[in-house]
């Protein structure tokens, strides 16, 4: 097993990545967790497969056959009488991307 160590720098380093303000105690309890996980790694990749293993990766659809099921509109009145807000036939919804 290589010697797999994460260190508090490496840990504030990948803070400051994603952005995230870390206290130091979670800078050294991520630093043990994240050494922990990379070691248990390390011990997963010792394990030798038996040639005998087979593996089956062939591709099945399992979803449904892609059918239209309701009549095209079926639903339309319906659906623009329960909206809150609609204008020109279209459903009226909140903005929430700034564009």
């Amino acid at each position: 097993m290589s010697d797999t160590t994460i260190t508090k720098e490496q840990v504030e380093h990948l803070a400051s990545l994603a952005q995230l303000e870390l206290t130091e105690e979670e800078v050294g309890k991520f630093a043990n967790q994240l050494t922990s996980i990379l070691q248990y790694v390390d011990k997963v990749k010792e394990v030798e497969l038996s040639s005998k293993v087979e593996r089956n990766f062939s591709k099945v659809n399992t979803f449904r056959e892609d059918n239209n099921p309701h009549e095209a509109g079926e639903y339309r009145e319906a659906i623009l009488e329960a909206m809150p807000e609609t204008k020109d036939n279209l459903l009226v919804v909140q903005k929430i991307l700034n564009n």
